[in-house]
């Protein structure tokens, strides 16, 4: 439960994880930094001497095995996004947002890697966030940083099972995997390419998919191999499609877990519109089906494409205009004040966000079966690509449904690298809005 006021009884908040007690706010003025006073009726966790104001520390990593072997562990003290629930580190910053007091904050180390959080809790990782893997059935994870405009290029490397993701009991068709974007809605807990929230390449047949639909396309892959992949988006001066809601928001409350602040949210739920495009996909049975007649369509962005690389081989196009990251626009209605004796629906209802909170876009995904490992390279490429890389993308071909050529000139691609510090200042810049907005 989160501190309550004197006056009044306040709502129950508390709906994810079971949080640790805050201290009280009547607890003495020592007790808070006096750069990070907090304002007057402030109903979250104080900040301690101890707090984490620019990256939070890496954390707790017990390996597997109890001898240590193999390279992946897990991390028992970390937050996983499940259940509907998000968790983003967060830390004090009151000097700068008197009102809010935190702000977001990445878990080391500083640069792109797989997140503690964002990935199924049946995945391992290494002790630097390099490396993901599972014994079970395929489990995703997703990166620390997505993508919303441009052209970015990141590898993937595909690693075979060791000691710490080998099953007790070998697959009977062993290790496997999948790789390519995802949006925050992609379940983790199924392969990339499961439903239309993202888009893959499959290892066996290097076929890609998406919305469960395997066609042909590029050329099989396993351990040892490196899978380049590529994602070009409008930039940001193109405005959003019709249909999507174009403001952006916040919408979080901070919690403390386990010693470490988070901001905790409700993560974005599949639409309607997607579920009805999946049950006609399965009614149809045809590659790729239209959005069905009778729900809203789902925008798409024009000119965005995806493409796969093996080995520095360009496989061609695998996917164009793939759909637009951001909510479908919904009719506005008064938001209600939740009283103290409020349920828990209408609770969280009142926490949903109708709006883009500013993270929204597609995040590199890789999905491992069977003792899979991949490793995340976000810059310094085993396979450098070459400055035309779309254009070489293009030439090698386009796979069965992708029926559009290229309409503009492709921006220069940059390393994933890159966005690791973009995305911490688009972070500040949230932070800052939101206070101002209080």
């Amino acid at each position: 439960m989160l501190p309550v006021s004197i006056e009044a009884p306040a709502p129950r908040t508390d709906l994810g994880l079971a949080h640790e007690a805050p201290t009280p706010l009547h607890a003495p003025a020592q007790d808070v930094r006096p750069s990070h006073r907090v304002p007057p009726g402030f109903r979250a966790p104080p900040p301690q001497d101890d707090d984490a104001e620019d990256t939070a520390p890496m954390p707790w990593w017990v390996p597997h095995s109890a001898a240590g072997a193999g390279s992946l562990g897990t991390v028992p003290n970390v937050p996983m996004n499940k259940n509907g629930w998000r968790y983003v580190a967060a830390g004090p910053a009151a000097h700068r947002l008197p009102r809010t007091v935190y702000h977001t904050l990445d878990v080391a180390p500083a640069c792109v890697h797989w997140s503690w959080q964002d990935r199924s809790a049946f995945t391992r990782i290494s002790q630097d966030a390099s490396i993901v893997g599972t014994d079970k059935g395929y489990r995703s994870a997703r990166a620390n940083v997505g993508v919303r405009h441009g052209a970015w290029y990141v590898e993937m490397q595909v690693l075979p099972p060791d000691a710490s993701s080998a099953p007790a009991v070998p697959m009977r068709d062993g290790p496997h995997v999948r790789l390519g974007w995802a949006r925050r809605e992609a379940s983790l807990n199924a392969p990339v390419g499961w439903d239309a929230y993202s888009y893959g390449v499959r290892d066996q047949n290097g076929a890609c998919v998406t919305q469960s639909r395997l066609v042909p396309y590029g050329r099989a892959f396993g351990p040892g191999d490196v899978v380049g992949m590529y994602i070009r988006l409008p930039e940001a001066h193109v405005p959003p499609p019709p249909g999507t809601e174009h403001g952006i928001a916040q919408k979080r409350i901070p919690i403390r877990y386990k010693g470490q602040l988070y901001f905790e949210s409700l993560e974005y739920a599949p639409s309607r519109e997607m579920e009805a495009l999946m049950d006609e996909q399965r009614r149809s049975g045809t590659i790729w089906t239209p959005q069905p007649a009778h729900v809203r369509p789902l925008p798409t962005l024009h000119d965005s494409c995806i493409g796969f690389v093996v080995n520095g081989e360009p496989q061609g196009m695998a996917f164009a205009n793939l759909y637009d990251y951001r909510p479908l626009r919904t009719h506005k209605k008064r938001q209600h004040e939740v009283s103290a004796h409020a349920s828990v629906s209408a609770i969280l209802k009142s926490r949903q966000n109708a709006l883009d909170d500013g993270m929204l876009g597609y995040y590199c995904m890789a999905s491992m079966y069977g003792g899979a490992r991949v490793r995340i390279i976000a810059s310094d490429f085993v396979h450098p690509p070459p400055p035309d890389l779309e254009d070489r993308l293009w030439r090698a071909g386009t796979a069965p449904g992708v029926s559009c050529t290229r309409q503009h000139p492709a921006p220069p691609w940059r390393p994933l690298a890159d966005r690791y510090a973009e995305v911490c200042q688009e972070a500040w810049e949230l932070d800052e809005a939101d206070d101002r907005a209080t």
